[in-house]
């Protein structure tokens, strides 16, 4: 039969696994057809697995990714020895029912695939090294944090300084204006006290050189008059 699908792997399925965890495994279905395929995958050992999607379709010349992972923790010591079978077929009706889809296929028509399945513990010096390098970036991402930390805080006190000095600038010029307008008004005052002084001064001057005249004048007619009674009584 013509491959429909293609596994990877292709012969045995590792699962990832840490002592008193649960184990993992990722298994790549791809359609060779160019038209949709079904799928369906079976385990020996249904009650220990969960399969997702354990059905559906693949569109023409796509992939699609299944995540296989145990129900319960792996012990150090277990093993595995399930077997996983994936069946594929054309899918040649728009049947959306894939259990009816399945029950109506003939099985001339279907391809199958076996894989084996194994336990891949990881190195105890892997698990450290992989704890000291997780350890690491924490300590990375702390460091980080402190140094964002510390920089937000010098950017803060540098910025309430310089707003602590444009502050005391504007009070100063502010004060500085008013300092300025006093100082006008002083000069103003000044001005229209000098111009009151000055009048003041020329009024006086000028009553004085207005009685000089008023003697003078009485004093040429006294003569006038004395020498009218002169030459009057001769």
């Amino acid at each position: 039969m013509q491959g429909i699908i293609e596994t990877d792997p292709k012969i045995i399925l590792e699962f990832m696994a840490e002592e008193n965890r649960f184990a993992h495994a990722q298994l790549t279905l791809q359609n060779l057809q160019s038209q949709p395929v079904a799928f369906k995958i079976k385990t020996t050992v249904p009650q220990m697995f969960q399969v997702k999607p354990s059905v559906g379709f693949i569109e023409a010349d796509r992939s699609t990714i299944v995540e296989i992972s145990t129900t319960q923790a792996i012990g150090q010591d277990q093993k595995l020895d399930a077997k996983f079978q994936i069946n594929a077929c054309f899918r040649d009706s728009n049947e959306q029912d894939l259990n009816q889809f399945w029950r109506s296929r003939d099985q001339s028509t279907i391809q199958t695939f076996q894989l084996r399945s194994r336990m891949k513990y990881q190195n105890p010096q892997d698990q450290q090294n992989q704890q000291q390098q997780q350890q690491q970036q924490q300590q990375q991402i702390t460091g980080d944090s402190k140094i964002l930390e510390s920089s937000i805080f010098n950017s803060s006190h540098s910025e309430s300084r310089m707003f602590k000095s444009i502050k005391e600038d504007s009070q100063k010029d502010e004060l500085l204006n008013q300092y300025k307008d006093q100082y006008e008004k002083l000069s103003q005052e000044y001005q229209v006290f000098k111009q009151k002084i000055q009048q003041d001064q020329f009024n006086n001057l000028s009553k004085k050189e207005s009685n000089a005249i008023n003697t003078r004048q009485a004093l040429i007619v006294v003569i006038i008059a004395l020498v009218i009674g002169y030459i009057l009584g001769k």
